[in-house]
């Protein structure tokens, strides 16, 4: 059997203590819901201190009636005109759940008298030199810096800042280091493709060139690989080209026929 701590029987005791001064609202899948309870038609409304939610009856399994909480809450601070009172009343108001409406009091009270240290505090504020501060302006004035929504200390804030610039730098000298690579590459690939065209439209002058040697020097034009296409044969009427046959032995005395090279 679980043995209760004090400070979990307090927590028990409290949360006991605000159910029953309140109107309880329980569904039939079995959540429950605490506040003012209103019935309006096909719904069940329950104003709560954080907000207002709205059911249907055919949901609700069953309404249970206690103290209107926030009912008297607001005839009491109808009667709190000063920070004393209110003060009391946000002190009761917390005590019975109503954490969101104690928190307007204690604006209410801070505005009369900026400097009730009780409201004050409960607000999250803390003097420092002389100020009442919170949040980001409290933490600032301590001396920490916000940096990717964490606060740091300046000196460690001012190290991360400095690596991040350096990182940042660093990024971008490689960047600039790869668009210099990238470009070089670029035009290399182009002086290659000027290279090969070069070479292509070469071979092809000096095919052109052959050509013409052969047909003019000996008659016939040689083909791929050496074949012989064609031989011209002088008659007496028109040229008139017969199969070809290719020489396999140069005539005995004469070199053979290999072109000399294309004047440049």
């Amino acid at each position: 059997m679980p043995v209760m701590t004090p400070v979990r029987t307090l927590l028990l005791s409290l949360g006991l203590a605000s159910a029953a001064l309140a109107d309880e609202v329980v569904l039939k899948n079995g959540s429950a819901f605490s506040g003012i309870v209103r019935e309006e038609g096909d719904r069940v409304v329950v104003e709560m201190d954080y907000g207002t939610m709205t059911f249907k009856k055919v949901d609700v399994r069953s309404i249970s009636r206690g103290d209107d909480v926030l009912t008297q809450f607001q005839d009491k601070a109808r009667k709190a005109t000063d920070a004393k009172s209110m003060m009391e009343l946000a002190a009761w108001a917390k005590d019975r759940g109503l954490a969101g409406r104690a928190q307007d009091l204690y604006r209410r009270v801070i505005a009369l008298d900026p400097d009730q240290a009780e409201a004050r505090k409960a607000l999250g504020y803390e003097k420092f030199n002389g100020q009442w501060l919170t949040g980001d302006e409290l933490m600032t004035a301590r001396g920490f810096v916000k940096i990717s929504g964490r606060w740091m200390a300046k000196e460690t804030a001012e190290r991360i800042l400095e690596q991040e610039a350096q990182a940042r730098l660093e990024s971008e000298r490689l960047a600039v280091v790869k668009r210099e690579q990238d470009q070089r590459h670029t035009e290399e690939m182009i002086k290659i493709g000027l290279e090969r065209e070069r070479l292509e439209l070469e071979k092809k002058r000096e095919d052109q060139w052959h050509y013409w040697w052969y047909r003019h020097r000996w008659g016939y034009a040689p083909g791929p690989f050496g074949s012989v296409t064609s031989i011209i044969v002088p008659a007496s009427g028109p040229h008139q080209t017969v199969p070809p046959t290719p020489p396999t032995v140069a005539p005995l005395g004469q070199p053979s026929p290999v072109p000399p090279s294309r004047p440049r």
